[in-house]
């Protein structure tokens, strides 16, 4: 091409007012676009430094956020009521008064709450609540505190941000209060995962760990009846191992009877009748109450949750089987999501975490676990909605040696 030709040319794509004609608008938009997407991928893609400093970000503000929470918490829960209820029901129970009195439902706060756990934790609290209570409060809100910590090493959580974490309200409450629900959740962890080399897994059921697996998952339920899903979850895997921790269980029933009796069970169920009323106010935000339908409707799907879910996310399914099918949800019982939200990418869990920031905002609560479903479901479909593995086909067969089969 001459010279004159390609001043020609130049010339062609500029008009008369000085603007630049469409060929050269295009090729701007182009540049645009590619420069915009380029820093789309630096920011979305898991696998860039982009994406890994946002997510750093995110957890710096999410971790600062749960630090200033903090007091809001410590203000509304007192320290070890959770513990301070059940040591009141056992001295009722030494003295001979009622342990499960229908007038508890009309109390709204405090130590007088009503007393839920089954009669056969009594015996065993009976000497605990002679000991000088602020003692007794300390070491087990400690102990609380320890078991969290144990808790989030054996999710891989690095030291780092164990405190925040910690101070997460989920996790907060629970060891506030010193519910017994930080040990359920515990234990869960153990029944469900195992670490290799620092890689968090799905456990294989092996045959010969029947007892200590079908034990885990009955102790997990032990004391919230509606969390024994655990024990059906292990049944489709390892019929035998769920069987002996049902028998184990009611071997432990049966062997408090001579001192607890038979006519108080009756007391019990009937108190839990009453805590399944929705009008209830302390009742927590569990779903039913949220829709106005019957617990029994959403008992029935966590249990077919429960029973069906397999492959690489079953153990976050487990979780969310557990939170629809509990009757009494307070912000401790979505600990359960966690498995969900460690599941799916890092920066979108740290996005969800926020939603629990706060004091029960039920609707965020729950809003959280839908968007969790949501990306395990389409998961199955774009894996950039979870956490990339570096094992995954190890990942998806650590189900108890299921086939794997839809997530």
């Amino acid at each position: 091409m001459t010279e004159r030709e390609s001043a020609g040319k130049e010339e062609a794509l500029v008009a008369d007012d000085g603007r630049p004609t469409e060929p050269r608008l295009i090729a701007v938009l182009r540049i645009a676009l590619a420069r915009g997407r380029a820093i789309f991928m630096e920011l979305f893609d898991q696998r860039r430094k982009g994406n890994q400093r946002l997510t750093l970000v995110l957890a710096v503000v999410v971790a600062a956020a749960c630090i200033l929470g903090l007091p809001e918490l410590l203000g509304v829960f007192p320290a070890g009521i959770d513990l301070e209820i059940p040591l009141r029901a056992a001295s009722h129970f030494a003295g001979g008064s009622p342990v499960y009195p229908a007038s508890a439902m009309l109390v709204e706060r405090g130590p007088d709450l009503p007393y839920l756990y089954p009669p056969f934790l009594l015996p065993f609290l009976v000497p605990v609540a002679t000991l000088p209570r602020d003692t007794v409060l300390g070491v087990w809100l400690v102990f609380c505190v320890l078991v969290a910590i144990w808790t989030c090493r054996r999710l891989a959580i690095p030291w780092p941000a164990i405190p925040f974490v910690l101070a997460w309200p989920p996790f907060a409450e629970g060891l506030i209060t010193g519910n017994v629900q930080i040990l359920a959740f515990a234990l869960f962890v153990v029944f469900a995962y195992e670490l290799e080399d620092g890689v968090l897994r799905q456990k294989v059921f092996l045959p010969g760990r029947d007892a200590v697996n079908g034990i885990l998952a009955a102790a997990i339920g032990a004391l919230k009846v509606t969390q024994l899903l655990p024990v059906l979850y292990l049944a489709r895997r390892r019929f035998r191992a769920a069987l002996i921790g049902i028998a184990v269980l009611a071997a432990l029933a049966v062997a408090m009877l001579p001192l607890t009796g038979v006519s108080i069970y009756y007391d019990w169920l009937a108190q839990l009748q009453r805590a399944a009323d929705p009008n209830w106010t302390i009742g927590g935000v569990a779903l039913a109450r949220r829709l106005g339908i019957p617990d029994l409707f959403l008992a029935a799907a966590g249990i077919a949750i429960a029973l069906s879910a397999r492959g690489r996310n079953s153990v976050a399914w487990l979780g969310i089987a557990l939170l629809i099918a509990t009757p009494s949800v307070h912000g401790y019982t979505f600990l359960f999501l966690l498995p969900g939200l460690l599941t799916i990418r890092r920066d979108w869990a740290l996005l969800l975490a926020t939603l629990f920031l706060g004091v029960y905002h039920g609707v965020g609560w729950w809003m959280a676990c839908v968007l969790v479903a949501y990306m395990l479901i389409a998961s199955s479909r774009w894996s950039w909605l979870r956490l990339p593995e570096a094992a995954d086909g190890a990942a998806a067969a650590a189900d108890g040696m299921l086939v794997e089969g839809p997530n």
